[in-house]
């Protein structure tokens, strides 16, 4: 009978293994549950209006640094560069992250059961006053 000798892993092999547990290299580890239609709209919408805000106020300051201290051509570049990073960054760090964590699926159901009512009710409200002008 032989008897092998337990070998550690090289460095290599234990950061691909460790970098292949990150949910960049491996999406599903992010969303284990499928999520609804609906809920990847809303959590879309919310990126994206959250990204266009994060990038006018990036933008916004960087015209009012470039007017204030009458940045020459170049250095202007270089605060709309820097601009352009830290709202990737923002995005990236604070945007996304933030409506994962606000936004998550059972939250999204909760305001959908208690918006429905409300809803089923202006609707009956708005045809009494609203005669159907369809073809019958």
């Amino acid at each position: 009978m032989v008897r092998r000798r337990y070998r550690q892993p090289s460095l290599l092999n234990r950061l691909m293994f460790r970098l292949s547990l990150h949910p960049i290299f491996n999406p599903m580890l992010e969303f284990p549950m499928p999520m609804s239609r609906r809920n990847v709209f809303v959590r879309t919408v919310a990126a994206a209006c959250g990204d266009v805000a994060g990038a006018v106020a990036i933008a916004a300051v960087c015209a009012w640094l470039i007017e204030f201290a009458a940045l020459g051509l170049f250095l202007s570049f270089l605060a709309w560069l820097v601009g352009a990073l830290v709202a990737l960054g923002l995005s990236q760090y604070v945007v996304h992250p933030a409506i994962n964590a606000v936004l998550c699926d059972r939250k999204l159901d909760a305001a959908v059961d208690a918006i429905a009512p409300l809803w089923r009710q202006l609707r009956s409200t708005v045809a009494r006053f609203i005669p159907d002008t369809a073809p019958s």
